[in-house]
């Protein structure tokens, strides 16, 4: 029975500290991968104003950044067993933006660029029938929301009392609305009073 007991509370520590792991892992990613290129990014936006070239290597780190965001979130699925592999990602961030390796740029000259430059008419393509299909979509619902809530209007503005037609002034019509909205809706939509036949 002690044995098991131990063993439970080894889990619980094992996991604690993998969960923990988990999250400075997060924490330094944020703030290795984020947080501070951006820092260096601003800086040399400010520095640079009127030499837009000098920029295209921030430009390409962000490319490649999202595109590890992508892959990261997807690896985290299958692979966060691997022995080292929080730390990895942590090396991996810091190695793309440092200036002695500029990672970024040789996993965007060796990989992105000639995958995205091969691929571009049939990725261009599908964007263009992805964004019809979704105009389409859009435009047909668009068309049913209006006519929804065309119909709870109406419905709304019907279903407001009447007046009753008793001969009394503008004040008793309005007595029964809760707010100048409701008194406005009743005064649109009252019927007018029937003939009397004496």
């Amino acid at each position: 029975r002690e044995l098991g007991t131990k063993r439970r509370r080894r889990f619980r520590v094992s996991a604690a500290s993998a969960m923990l792991g988990d999250y400075l892992t997060a924490l330094l990613v944020a703030v290795l991968g984020y947080i501070y290129p951006v820092y260096l990014c601003f800086k040399a936006l400010e520095k640079h104003k009127r030499k837009p070239e000098a920029l295209r290597g921030w430009c390409i780190y962000w490319v490649v950044i999202a595109l590890y965001t992508v892959g990261a979130q997807i690896a985290d699925r299958f692979v966060f067993w691997l022995p080292m592999y929080c730390e990895a990602k942590v090396a991996f961030v810091t190695y793309l933006w440092h200036p002695r390796t500029q990672g970024a740029l040789y996993v965007y000259d060796t990989f992105v660029a000639p995958f995205l430059a091969k691929h571009e008419p049939d990725i261009d393509r599908r964007i263009d029938e992805t964004r019809a299909s979704v105009g389409d979509v859009v435009v047909r619902n668009s068309r049913g929301a209006v006519e929804f809530v065309r119909n709870k209007m109406t419905n709304l503005l019907l279903s407001v009392p009447q007046a009753n037609g008793d001969g009394r002034g503008s004040e008793a019509r309005y007595m029964g609305a809760r707010n100048a909205t409701e008194a406005a809706a009743t005064a649109y939509t009252r019927v007018p009073p029937k003939p009397r036949s004496d």
